[in-house]
């Protein structure tokens, strides 16, 4: 394939039928890695931005065609889906994409039923963009519950947000933060005291003193885990704090408890996931110790002051990011997730000093993850309780109840919203039985 449009699809249809994730999908096409970096952009472009609307899209195909696709013209979907984005929302010449679709789809002898939809959508794009509205670009497991959980308004507006290209949030090493122009160095803006925003493009190890080891990526609600665990130890020396970071890589979290001065052990279950972790770690100058299993089946001769517990979940809170869970019927595995977050949460309890503190989080605006997880933990677990978070803190999302924080992608929406995460902090208040 040596066509963009063409590998796009061959991208899109790999990404529905194989892959995740679009960098693992780009990274497994040959094609893709010939092409130079103004056409790779073009490629992730009219992806991310079919992934983004396909709800919108799929609509418009339903309405058009009279028998639904079948499994085998996959790709013929998706050359119409990436085809359709461009014409309604991309400004992209109508003529170039057109003709470039039908020429793909000859080899699929499909051409005359492309051009036939594509034109007809060119004719009726006006009217077609007047009827679009944003919510079946959210898929039903994630709809479903922010509509019972949240509400029609916080649905609609997170369906607005996610159309919208993310920003990158970059992370100041604090000692840094004063001694250089950051705002004019990245070209971004502040969001908070050692957080700065900027637009996310071009390659990461390009931008400025990233070899300098000064900075390091990571959301601002990722921040709040760590922010909130030194609100709770600010009036203890922070070497003599021990902290667990379960699921620590790519290293975020650590990186700023280092920098406050905890004691820190990071365990990570992916040796690929380990290696970046150990890279960043290098790159900054910090060091931890570092375990490389399960948590699950983790032991240790001590007992931590602080589980910080990064839970594998749905990542529903990243679809502004990724936008390719967006097309994920994602109910099935969120069952097995659930079990294995709650078998984490018990494992917790093990491992904490009597008066210490689990700090569970999860990248996931699921009631299923957050919120219900935690009443079920202290049903279970009577000698926990969920403490008062810093309200200073707290200002970033919606406080559900005591303890529980909630971070949807819509907020901070004039800012260009927020990875959408979940926070909850609980106290052992006595011995274990």
């Amino acid at each position: 394939m040596s066509n963009t449009r063409e590998i796009a699809t061959q991208i899109l249809t790999d990404i529905y039928s194989k892959f995740e994730f679009f960098e693992t999908a780009v990274g497994l096409n040959k094609d893709y890695h010939r092409l130079d970096s103004r056409d790779k952009a073009f490629i992730k472009l009219i992806i991310f931005n079919t992934l983004r609307r396909n709800g919108q899209i799929q609509r418009v195909i339903n309405n058009l065609v009279k028998k639904p696709l079948k499994r085998k013209d996959l790709f013929i979907h998706n050359l119409l889906r990436i085809s359709i984005c461009q014409i309604l929302f991309l400004d992209i010449k109508e003529y170039s994409i057109v003709n470039t679709a039908v020429e793909i789809s000859k080899v699929y002898k499909k051409e005359k039923f492309v051009n036939g939809l594509l034109r007809n959508v060119c004719r009726n794009k006006f009217d077609i963009r007047k009827s679009i509205i944003n919510e079946p670009n959210i898929p039903n497991w994630i709809r479903n519950d922010l509509l019972s959980f949240s509400g029609k308004k916080t649905l609609m507006n997170i369906a607005e947000t996610v159309l919208k290209e993310p920003f990158l949030d970059i992370k100041i090493k604090r000692d840094h933060c004063k001694k250089k122009d950051w705002v004019k160095i990245l070209k971004g803006k502040f969001i908070s005291h050692d957080v700065i925003r900027v637009k996310n493009e071009g390659p990461i190890e390009k931008k400025p003193y990233f070899n300098k080891g000064i900075w390091w990526i990571q959301s601002i609600s990722s921040t709040l885990p760590v922010r909130f665990i030194e609100s709770i130890f600010n009036e203890t020396k922070s070497s003599e704090v021990s902290i667990l970071d379960v699921g620590a890589a790519p290293g975020g979290k650590t990186f700023q408890l280092l920098e406050k001065g905890f004691k820190v052990t990071s365990l990570e279950i992916s040796d690929r996931r380990i290696r970046r972790l150990k890279e960043n770690l290098n790159r900054l100058n910090y060091n931890t110790k570092i375990i490389s299993g399960d948590f699950l089946s983790f032991r240790s001769n001590e007992l931590f002051d602080c589980i910080l517990l990064d839970a594998p979940c749905t990542a529903s809170g990243l679809i502004q990011k990724k936008p390719e869970i967006l097309i994920k019927d994602k109910s099935q595995s969120l069952k097995k997730l659930i079990q294995k977050q709650k078998k984490m949460l018990h494992k917790s309890v093990g491992l904490i000093k009597q008066g210490g503190y689990i700090l569970y989080c999860v990248c996931s605006i699921h009631s299923n993850e957050g919120i219900k997880i935690i009443e079920n933990f202290l049903k279970k677990n009577k000698n926990f309780e969920l403490i008062e978070l810093d309200k200073k803190i707290s200002t970033l999302g919606k406080t559900l109840k005591k303890g529980m924080l909630l971070i949807t992608p819509d907020d901070r929406k004039i800012q260009g919203g927020l990875d959408g995460f979940f926070i909850a902090v609980i106290r052992k208040i006595k011995s274990y039985d």
